[in-house]
Order: structure tokens, then sequence, then C-alpha cells
């Protein structure tokens, strides 16, 4: 059975379409401003030290003219984080005094994602986004950013050279706003996977261009007068480190625990799976958890909510809401001969949108039916990661979804008749900022760890059941699924042999 809630004028895409600006409620006490930089945009939230949001306001990224993923201009990012303060002072979230009756910032974003800054604090080049391909790995190790300064290095030695500081993001937000510079790490064990100093030795690189570490939840600095005519922020505001956007959303969503299980689904997609023990396998990326001593154990779906967007475009339906299509997808009769869509052809630790193939598409079938196609194959692969990590000993009974895809209630129930899992999301479905807000709440002191935090704040506002009639049918469809895509698989393979020895393909 469902229990749906709607919020008023709250965003209802799957990808994150938003529907209202900047709102704000009454409220009294500690309030925090939270940040969340997004691939797409930026959300921003004014919570209380109930975790309570207060204020929240979004600004889109890809929208503005000067945005180009392979050239990213830094200068975006302050901008429109000014933005979106704008907004939620607009909205009366924050004082119009400017802010200063805000007690920190805390900013969360995107990554691995690297910055080239000058010795006199400004960006050299565009930003190497987590996206950006132009990287190297200098050696065998663990660092995901490591690789981009070596690409740096070998292919701009120029920029190299002139750079006096590499920043991760979203820590180079925080040195605009203090003019501190720093590397965000949850613990000791998730120093591999920023750089080390072994690593950083062992590829021939600069130590003396690598900021040092601190940890979510400490104190950077404060708002400086630069940061402040950069962000609109008050001067001497204390800034908390936040961390990478992942992270931030398993404590937002309280899976903080051993067998508690984050969805966090946006343009992306990530089941992410507490566990006591680290999982070894190649379909599992499994990293230190962002509670030490902990591990998260990870399936990644790269482009979930990017594929359901490329489909309202190519099929002329960029003016209908989400809301509109997954009512006429549903619509469908689950009898129908619908089309199969395979997203991508490659098996391996990430599903990317990448080779994809519709099969058995026949001259009646029309938008409805290719989107049912499309939204299936989202989620028979939520439901075929559930499955690899459950073989990997992660019971998964529950999944706490949050990010854009959590706001449509229609697509929460169909992903719970998929899986056979409830689905549970939160009062704040940006989880990241309410990890913001806790990482924040540690660093003024009022809260003893991010444990402790999230198990307070965090509060399930709706669950979605599974409805076994419709998760039968489902089930029986993805059989069918998985058994089709294997023969696709094969059948591509042949070719590509085929291809690679000099014979003929028809």
């Amino acid at each position: 059975m469902s229990h749906a809630a709607h919020g008023k004028g709250s965003p209802t895409g799957p990808a994150g379409e938003v529907g209202a600006p900047a709102r704000a409620h009454a409220g009294t006490g500690l309030r925090l401003l939270c940040v969340d930089f997004g691939t797409s945009s930026i959300k921003a939230g004014v919570i209380d030290e109930e975790g309570r949001l207060r204020g929240w306001a979004h600004e889109s990224l890809l929208d503005d003219p000067r945005a180009d993923l392979v050239r990213w201009d830094p200068g975006l990012w302050s901008s429109h984080l000014k933005a979106a303060i704008e907004q939620l002072r607009a909205a009366g979230a924050i004082g119009a005094a400017g802010g200063g009756d805000l007690a920190a910032v805390v900013v969360s974003g995107n990554g691995p994602t690297i910055v080239p800054v000058g010795a006199s604090g400004e960006p050299l080049s565009e930003a190497f986004l987590w996206i950006d391909r132009r990287e190297l790995r200098p050696s065998r190790g663990a660092s995901f950013y490591l690789p981009k300064v070596e690409w740096i290095r070998r292919n701009r030695p120029e920029l190299y050279e002139k750079t006096a500081s590499f920043l991760p993001f979203p820590e180079y937000l925080n040195f605009v706003l203090t003019g501190e510079k720093s590397a965000i790490v949850p613990s000791e064990e998730f120093v591999p996977y920023v750089w080390s100093g072994q690593e950083i030795a062992a590829a021939g690189l600069d130590g003396e261009k690598f900021p040092p570490f601190v940890r979510i939840g400490e104190r950077i600095g404060r708002v400086t007068a630069r940061g402040g005519e950069a962000s609109g922020l008050p001067k001497g505001l204390p800034v908390v480190a936040g961390g990478s956007d992942f992270l931030m959303a398993l404590v937002g969503t309280a899976a903080v625990a051993p067998g508690r299980t984050c969805d966090r689904a946006g343009t992306s997609e990530g089941i992410n799976h507490c566990s006591s023990r680290p999982v070894r396998s190649e379909r599992v990326r499994c990293l230190p958890h962002v509670i030490p001593g902990l591990y998260n154990a990870a399936g990644i779906l790269a482009s979930t909510g990017r594929i359901f967007e490329w489909f309202r475009t190519i099929s002329g339906q960029r003016e209908k809401s989400y809301q509109t299509m997954l009512e006429e997808i549903l619509a469908v009769d689950h009898k129908a001969r619908i089309p199969y869509f395979f997203p991508s052809l490659r098996i391996g630790e990430t599903w990317e949108f990448s080779d994809a193939v519709f099969s058995q598409l026949e001259a009646e079938h029309g938008p409805a039916e290719m989107g049912r196609a499309v939204v299936q194959s989202i989620g028979f692969a939520v439901r075929d990661l559930i499955e690899t990590l459950e073989r990997h000993s992660c019971r998964i009974e529950q999944l706490r979804a949050c990010g854009g895809q959590a706001r449509n209630p229609l697509w929460n129930q169909m992903k719970a008749d998929i899986t056979g899992r409830e689905i549970a999301t939160p009062e704040i479905i940006d989880a990241e900022l309410l990890g913001d807000a806790c990482a924040g709440l540690v660093g003024l002191g009022e809260r003893s760890s991010l444990a402790d935090a999230a198990e307070g704040l965090v509060r399930i506002k709706t669950v979605y059941r599974p409805r076994p009639e419709e998760h039968e049918r489902f089930g029986e469809a993805y059989e069918r699924y998985r058994d089709l895509r294997r023969r696709v698989l094969r059948a591509v393979a042949s070719a590509v042999d085929a291809q690679t020895a000099g014979g003929l393909v028809e």
C-alpha cells in the first residue's frame, strides 16, 4: 500500500523538475545555511537545529549560457550561489541584514572535481569536473583526484607549473568564502581516495600543491570580506566543512547504521548500502563510510535521470510535466506488447547511458509505450543492483530515497513494485542539505557526532510498499528483460568479434 504525501509547490520530476521558487516558514532558534552543488543545479536550504527546513531555493546551472561541462567556468558556482542566497533573503528565510541570523554555512558538492588555483587565489583555468574524461592514472593508487592532476601535468605543463594549489570541490567554494585551502575527508580511512602523500610522491607530483585535510564537521574559517562580496553572506559567518554530496546524502537519510540503504537519485543514481564489513566485487564500489569503521557498498547507475530527460526531449514532451508523463506511461496495459530499452550494453562497476538499443520496436508504439520501456529499464537496473548487493550479504529491505527522482510519488510506487522493497522518503528530499546541517551542528558543538545528529534529525515522511500483484507482474517482465538482454549482448559481442576479425556484419 502506498502512503503518499504531497508537499505544496514541491518539485515533482524524476530528474529534479522544479516547480516553486524559494520558500520560507516560520520558526525560531539556531539556523544553518546548507548548500549543495550538483552537476546541473544548486540547492540551498535554511535548516534549524531540529532538522526543519525553514527556506529552500534552487538555481539551475546548465540553463546559464556560460555552462559547458567540458570547459566549466568556476565563476558559475559563486554567481549562482549568490543568486540562491538572494532568493532566500527575498523569501524571508535569511534576515534582510545579510544573514547575520545564521549560525554557520555548510557546503557540499559533486566530485571528484579539481580546480587549479593560482598564488593569489584566482582560478587559472576551467574546473575539471567529475564527469570530465581528461585524466591519466599515474600509478595503481586509489585516488580519484590525482589522475586529473597527472593529465594536467602531461598535457598542459604550463598550467601545472603555474598552479599553487589543486583544490577539490566543494572545497573550492569554501576557499572562495574563507580564503582557507583544504581537502575534506570523513575519516583517516578515506585519505587514499582523495590523495595520500605516498601516492603524490610515487607520481612525482609536487606535494606543496595539495592542501591539508580537514574532517567533515570541522570549522574551516569565517567568511571574509572578499567571500562576502562573492556570495552575499555576512563577513565573519563561520564556515563548517561539509563534504562530497553522496556522503552527505548518507547522513541526510540516516543511512548510518549497518543494514540501512540510501537510494540517491537525480541525474545519476547510487544504491548505497551501509555495511559493517568491506564488500569486494567488480560490480560494487566499496568505500569507507562517512561513519568511521563502517563501509559504503554502492551500485552506481550513472545516467538514470539523464535517460528520462533525454526521452522527454526526443519524444517532444519537454513541456509536459513528469507527473503527466508517468500517468500516461502507467496507463499502458500491462498485457500490451511494448518494446524493450537497453540503456547500455556494458556490464561493469557503473551503469552508463552508452550504446543504447530499443528492441522489438513496432510502428504502433508511441511515446507512452516507449516511455514505459525506458522507465522499466531504470527500475530493472535498480532491482539488478539490489540483487547484486544481496549476493554479497548486503540484505536490503528498504530504500531510503532522496534526490530529484524521489519527489515523484508515482515513480516511488512503481520502483517499490518493481524491486519488491519499501521506498521511504524523508521530510527533506534533498538529503545532502540535511547532511550538511548535521555537519554544521557537529561543528557548532550542538551534536556529538554525525551519526548522533542524523538519528536525531532525519524523519521519514512517506513509505511506499510493494503491491504483491504488481510486483509479480513486474517480476515476470524483469525475467523476460534479463533473458533478452543476455541474447542482445551475445549478438553484439559476436558482431564485434566478426568485425575485429575482418568479417562482414549484416
